[in-house]
């Protein structure tokens, strides 16, 4: 029990280790660079997004679901504004998909910037 609970932190805390195993093995059966790189943004994006959850809830103490929860309705809605702007006519899959793939963009930058601050938290709180 307690090797799954470590499992489960690593791959909330370490998405971009995902990302590549996700790429490598892709990349290895297929031998399609676009393939992979697309089935890796796939499938660590709900990662990524779980981190910076946990993440927030960590260094801050506090729950932002919703936050994140608005921050992907948003992204959906300018996603079809974007869309139906380009084109006449736009699909339910297309907006999804463009919002699963802007949201990666999104919560990376994210996951990044909370690393950073969360390591420097940490380290001003010890030399206190």
């Amino acid at each position: 029990m307690e090797a799954a609970a470590i499992f489960i932190s690593v791959l909330l805390y370490a998405p971009y280790l995902i990302y590549l195993i996700v790429f490598i093995a892709i990349k290895k059966l297929s031998s399609r660079h676009r393939l992979a790189v697309s089935s890796g943004i796939n499938i660590t994006t709900p990662f990524l997004i779980g981190s910076v959850y946990f993440l927030i809830l960590f260094i801050w103490d506090i729950s932002m679901l919703w936050m994140i929860s608005l921050i992907i309705a948003s992204i959906g809605i300018m996603a079809a504004f974007y869309i139906r702007s380009k084109k006449d006519d736009f699909t339910f899959g297309h907006i999804l998909k463009s919002t699963w793939r802007l949201s990666f963009l999104i919560f990376f930058m994210i996951h990044f910037t909370l690393v950073i601050a969360g390591t420097a938290l940490a380290v001003y709180k010890s030399l206190l």
